[in-house]
Order: C-alpha cells, then structure tokens, then sequence
C-alpha cells in the first residue's frame, strides 16, 4: 500500500507543476515577421548562381500558372547612356501583396546602368555587395495591392561602355498576407539586352 501511495505520488507531481505553470503564447506570429521582412536582406534575384524568393517561400512551384511578371519599357536593344522608364508588373490570382528584387549587370557580374526613382516604394537591398545594386520594394512598396495586381516604375539609365551585354534578373513575390512563408507564388525571369550598333 505505501508503494502504491508513493507511486501515485510521484506520477502527479507533473500534472502539478504543470497546472501551476503559467501559460505559454505561441511566438508564431513573432517569427513570422522575423523570416519575412518587409524588405529583403540578400540577394535573390535567381541570376549568377543566386536562388531566388523560393528559397523561403517554397509552397508552390516557380512561375506559376494564374499569374504574370512583366516588366515595361524594357527595350530589344539599348543606347548607351539612354534613360529607360520601367514598369515591373506582378499579378496574380492569390496575390494581396508583392515583392520583388532585381539586378542589371554586365555578364562578368559587375554593375550595368544605375537606377533612380521617386517616392517611397523602392530602395537598395541591405547588407549585399556594393559593387552591384539590387533594386527592390521598401516597406511602403509592399502595400495591398488592387485587382491582384501590384506594379513598380524606375528609371534605368543603360551603361556608357560599348558593345556590352546586360542581364537583367529579376525574382518577385506574389504573397497572400498571411504573414508566412507559405501560399505564396515566386516569379522570376532572365532578359539579356545587346547594344544598339
């Protein structure tokens, strides 16, 4: 009898302690905004050996069906030291928000052109190499986005050097707003530009 008290004894003093506990919160929603900023910090824009947004939202399939990634004013050839205005256009059919990087470069790497834009809604990624800038959303520039359709305008302004190929590599998000890495569509894309002659 005194073995069986004891036992008894010993198996409640867990669900004791454990009703006296106070109550832990998930911290799920805390590490969601951790692994997904509203801005980017690194470079995936899918081009030169780089992944792309998929390696942390991985739900679904590259450039899936049901949406598009478009980029505007974006010419066959282009003229050295020209201004282009350019429209990135991301749309999808889960899309409430969106996000995207970019780079234009030279095909050893370097730098190709220089952008600049008005407003808020784009920026230059942190904590990359300063020798290639990677365009993308800042924090205003992920806002809801109207008609599953989100878009971003820039202007580039081509390189000055002669008979230089540029590759532009782009990766974007399509996110559905639920604050994870899942449910949302990657597109990206590769164009290669030769040199008015």
């Amino acid at each position: 009898m005194k073995i069986l008290l004891k036992l008894l004894g010993i198996v409640s003093i867990p669900f004791i302690v454990g009703l006296s506990m106070p109550e832990v919160k998930s911290n799920h929603s805390l590490i969601s905004k951790v692994e997904n900023p509203d801005h980017l910090d690194g470079a995936f824009t899918g081009g030169f050996g780089e992944e792309t947004c998929r390696s942390c939202h991985f739900d679904y399939d590259l450039n899936m069906d049901g949406g598009s990634l478009t980029m505007d004013g974006v010419p066959e050839t282009y003229e050295a030291g020209k201004d282009y205005e350019i429209t990135i256009k991301l749309k999808a059919e889960q899309l409430e928000v969106g996000g995207f990087q970019m780079t234009t470069r030279f095909e050893d790497g370097s730098q190709a052109g220089e952008f600049s834009w008005e407003g808020n809604d784009l920026m230059f990624t942190p904590s990359v190499s300063d020798e290639v800038k990677y365009l993308q959303h800042s924090a205003s520039g992920t806002q809801k986005a109207e008609d599953r359709t989100i878009q971003w305008s820039f202007t580039w302004k081509a390189p000055e050097q002669d008979g230089e190929k540029v590759i532009l590599n782009i990766a974007a998000n399509s996110g559905n707003y639920d604050d994870s890495s899942f449910g949302d569509w990657i597109y990206a894309d590769e164009t290669t530009l030769e040199q008015d002659n």
